[in-house]
């Protein structure tokens, strides 16, 4: 009877899950502990398979919450600019109130549990978190207002590079040929764009360079510090980034962007602006709960994979919203591009 469990427990786990899954070395521990446990007669296999499953689902779900919400952010954030295009500083203040509202308002009402601020137990560590968290939110918005999502997309492959250059540097992590072929192919494709493309400017160049340098050192520099809170729940994290970084914001807008005409400003919105405006709230919101949840269930790597995945679905979106590239050799340029992302996450999966 239990030869026929072990063997049932392996034929479904041929069957229900790829080799090529992202959870697949944590299925393998699972499997090996049930078959373990069967052995020594304290376990079942279908107890083994549910938790294998389980954990599938459950990447599958942060996955696919973290693709949805990189996609709208970047097209809202850039509808957003547009309605408030002299303030983009005080638009993420916005955001990042939002989102500490939003968790203490669920708090209140019992739907979301967390413990409530300690600068010994996590203020202090975050501090370093929440400015690599909003830094790149700044200089994106900046960048929006001069060039198109198209434009943030092509100067995220100086984000792949630099990410795979920290996890050599700091994590030891050596990568094959094939991902420094995809890497080569897109920073190829980004220079081809970047000298064709309709929407140039310097000042937005310029931005858009610093946000993907900046994303490497969110991605490289937050993982870090995740790893030694591990008890340190999701809510509670999303709460202590958005929080501090509110300070370090206000500290930036107030003598860029004045408080007298931002306020002023806000009175001049009409109706379809203020729902932009809200919306990109509440995706701000989102976009910090499903980073943090792919942060601590992904590498650094594989975190950057799931950016260039929703790359094309960005493109091809904001087409529609924003209209088009007109310059033949800037498409073929944002392919390349496109194409060295494909071929960067096939690479590193197969590693």
């Amino acid at each position: 009877e239990r030869e026929r469990e072990r063997e049932s427990l392996l034929a479904m786990a041929a069957t229900s899950l790829p080799t090529s899954h992202p959870a697949t070395e944590e299925r393998d521990v699972l499997l090996k502990n049930g078959l373990a446990d069967l052995e020594k007669g304290r376990g079942s296999a279908p107890a083994a398979f549910a938790d294998a499953s389980s954990s599938s689902a459950r990447l599958a779900a942060i996955i696919l919450l973290q693709l949805g919400m990189s996609v709208s952010m970047s097209l809202v954030n850039k509808a957003a600019v547009g309605r408030m295009p002299d303030y983009p500083i005080f638009l993420v203040v916005l955001q990042t109130v939002a989102t500490v509202v939003i968790l203490e308002v669920g708090k209140k009402l019992k739907y979301l549990d967390y413990n409530d601020f300690s600068w010994q137990n996590g203020g202090k560590q975050f501090v370093g978190v929440s400015i690599a968290f909003v830094t790149p939110m700044v200089f994106s918005m900046l960048a929006f207002k001069y060039v198109s999502v198209q434009t943030i997309v092509v100067f995220r492959q100086i984000t792949t590079a630099l990410t795979l250059a920290g996890e050599f540097a700091f994590f030891q992590r050596v990568a094959g040929h094939l991902v420094y072929g995809s890497v080569g192919m897109g920073i190829l494709g980004g220079l081809i764009y970047a000298t064709s493309a309709s929407d140039y400017s310097f000042v937005g160049y310029f931005w858009s360079f610093v946000y993907a340098v900046s994303m490497a050192v969110n991605c490289l520099y937050i993982k870090k510090i995740f790893n030694q809170l591990p008890q340190m729940s999701n809510f509670e994290k999303t709460y202590y980034q958005n929080l501090e970084a509110i300070p370090f914001l206000l500290v930036l807008a107030l003598p860029t962007e004045g408080l007298g005409g931002f306020l002023g400003h806000l009175t001049t919105i009409n109706f379809w602006g203020w729902c932009i405006i809200l919306f990109s709230c509440v995706a701000g919101f989102g976009i910090s709960i499903s980073g943090i949840l792919a942060r601590d269930s992904l590498s650094p790597t594989a975190f950057n994979i799931l950016g260039n995945c929703s790359k094309p679905m960005t493109v091809v979106m904001s087409f529609f919203i924003f209209g088009a590239e007109t310059s033949a050799a800037a498409l073929i340029g944002l392919g390349l591009v496109l194409a060295a992302g494909i071929l960067y996450s096939y690479a590193t999966q197969k590693k």
